[in-house]
């Protein structure tokens, strides 16, 4: 079952699902402790398979519910949940028929499935294989692990029922019902197998139940079936005293399990997916055309081949293909030794260890009638330039993240990073349409860093390292090399890995961004007032709009220009590790478009 599922009208219910083996469909049932018929169906549709079992899922995150469903012969299906005020509906349906979200051929004989919501974890098992773990949301489809096997590697013989029981901190149990070897438990934290018992009178373990109180547990398959129930205080007894789960210890249901003060907001829009599939797209920047603001461009990162210009409708206007470029960054009004202004766009190439510099063409658009190209190689030239290419050869090895930076007196300069912690400052000067690059500091953190960026007003540049934390730096050329701490990951603001860092910067704001991937949220943190932790949120998707949300970000950016209806006070922009169609079909990895003004909303 599943508390607080969402109508449109605001008005909650908790549910419960049944598998109609026959039917081979799921049933859904209202509770209501409070009525004299506790269960009132509102629901039923196919389940597409040869039904065997079900359990339900929810996204605490953002409040969505889904259903799973696996066969005997091995099959897995997956259907996100609608629910009208009036009846439980398959979210995403074609010609009018429920359309799974996920679906899959897992291995041999299924018997038993459950989700963890709070670490968001599909627990499916493979009756005499193993326990197999997956992500329990369709954005999240990371590489299945196994929580244990059988013996004589393993714990476990013959699975039949298998639940989650929760504590307080993130605390509580795996418990399996085995056939064979009874109830076998397990640290829902780390997964470590922790005991194994047996219970007077139950000869094979059929069944275990998680309730408020403790467990149902049973042998469900006699003409007589057996159930007892055991406290969570006699469970201790059972040999987990020794552990984290005292006596004493406090509880939790599906109801209670919650994200703090996490807040969301749904994405506006999304960019052209990249043509690379697998991990391909990283890292995004804007462009502001100051003569038409709507016609500004998202420049990112493919970093599989090449550099992308899309416009704000997210349409892909340009692609220069090339090496593996992994961060980019703009400074626009440079002035050049010839007295011209350019607009410079800088990125990491981690297949020669270079600087890439572009020229983006003040103003042209897609619809440009001249010769003139979006972007365009701006060729470096000089002692540093790279003996393949027209680009700034790094003296890093393995070099990563990349931001851009401007003093007061507008002098453009380029910071990149390396995986080993390196960091290095480089002063861009620009003559007659070619650049030259001059390494003037380098800095260091202690582990490997990517994200960067740096606040132009106040000359600071701030670095992720990946699984530490924020740093500050004095961003100017004769600065201090000293690092200060900014941010430390917390395991709830800041999750590792730290990856994109930008600023959203008017007149009153300045605040700093991280993309915080272990928890697949954002951080804002306030500059104004000495870094101080403002809120987090989560993109998420709007299905009405056929946009996924994000999950597993690696580059963000904000920018706070008024670029027209849409985005009259800017934008925010967060690459997407698991891009879904408006069916929820994978796609290759894009970009994902926030308008502003829906978290200045939250930040309030």
């Amino acid at each position: 079952m599943r508390y607080g599922i969402t109508a449109s009208d605001g008005h909650k219910i908790d549910i419960a699902a049944v598998a109609l083996v026959d039917e081979n469909a799921f049933a859904f049932y209202q509770i209501d402790s409070n009525s004299n018929k506790p269960l009132h169906k509102i629901g039923q549709f196919s389940a597409s398979i040869k039904l065997e079992g079900v359990c339900l899922a929810k996204n605490i995150t953002t409040g969505d519910v889904y259903v799973n469903g696996f066969s005997a012969e091995g099959d897995w299906v997956q259907f996100k949940l609608k629910y009208d005020g009036k009846a439980i509906h398959s979210a995403i349906e074609n010609d009018g028929q429920p359309l799974p979200v996920r679906s899959t051929k897992v291995g041999g004989k299924l018997s038993a499935c459950v989700v963890d919501d709070g670490t968001s974890t599909l627990y499916l098992a493979e009756q005499n294989l193993g326990i197999w773990e997956y992500g329990a949301d369709p954005e999240d489809v990371k590489e299945r692990n196994l929580l244990d096997v059988t013996k004589p590697i393993g714990h476990i013989r013959e699975i039949e029922s298998i639940d989650i029981a929760y504590q307080k901190d993130g605390k509580g149990l795996i418990i399996v019902a085995d056939q064979q070897e009874g109830f076998l438990l397990y640290d829902r934290g780390s997964k470590a197998f922790l005991n194994q018992f047996n219970i007077d009178g139950i000869e094979e373990a059929k069944l275990v139940t998680v309730s408020n109180n403790g467990l149902w547990i049973g042998n469900t398959e006699l003409d007589n079936p057996i159930y007892q129930t055991l406290s969570f205080q006699a469970l201790a007894k059972l040999g987990l005293a020794h552990t984290q789960y005292e006596q004493s210890a406090e509880w939790l249901n599906n109801a209670e399990l919650k994200t703090s003060d996490l807040k969301m907001v749904k994405a506006s829009g999304e960019t052209d997916q990249v043509n690379k599939g697998g991990d391909a797209a990283d890292d995004p920047a804007l462009w502001y055309n100051q003569t038409q603001p709507e016609q500004s461009l998202i420049i990112a990162t493919n970093k599989k081949g090449g550099l992308l210009a899309y416009d704000l409708h997210g349409k892909e206007v340009q692609y220069i293909k090339g090496s593996k470029v992994n961060n980019v960054d703009v400074r626009q009004n440079i002035k050049g030794e010839d007295g011209r202004l350019y607009d410079i766009a800088a990125a990491s190439n981690r297949t020669l260890n270079t600087i890439a510099l572009y020229a983006i063409t003040p103003y042209a658009t897609k619809n440009d009638s001249s010769d003139n190209k979006l972007m365009s190689i701006l060729e470096v030239v000089g002692k540093n330039r790279h003996n393949e290419a027209p680009e700034i050869t790094s003296s890093m090895e393995d070099i990563y993240g990349l931001c851009m930076g401007q003093s007061p007196e507008g002098v453009p300069y380029v910071f990149i990073n390396s995986k080993n912690g390196a960091i290095e400052q480089w002063k861009i000067t620009v003559n007659n349409n070619k650049a030259t690059g001059t390494l003037v500091r380098t800095l260091k953190v202690s582990s490997q860093p990517e994200g960067c960026v740096v606040d132009d007003r106040t000359q600071k540049l701030y670095v992720g390292e990946e699984d530490v934390a924020i740093w500050e730096f004095d961003a100017t050329e004769q600065g201090s090399s000293e690092a200060t701490l900014f941010a430390s990951v917390d395991g709830d603001h800041l999750v590792d890995d730290i990856e994109g860092l930008t600023i959203y910067q008017t007149e009153k704001q300045n605040l700093l961004l991280a993309s915080s991937q272990g928890n697949n949220t954002y951080a804002a943190f306030d500059l104004n007032n000495q870094g101080k932790f403002i809120s987090h949120f989560a993109i998420i998707g709007d299905d009405s709009k056929g946009v996924d949300g994000t999950s597993d970000t690696d580059g963000i950016h904000a920018a706070s220009y008024n670029l027209g209806s849409d985005y009259p006070q800017g934008v925010f922009i967060a690459q997407d590790f698991y891009n879904l169609s408006d069916q929820y079909q994978p796609l290759n990895q894009n970009f994902k478009i926030v308008d502003w003004q829906d978290i200045q909303a939250i930040l309030k």
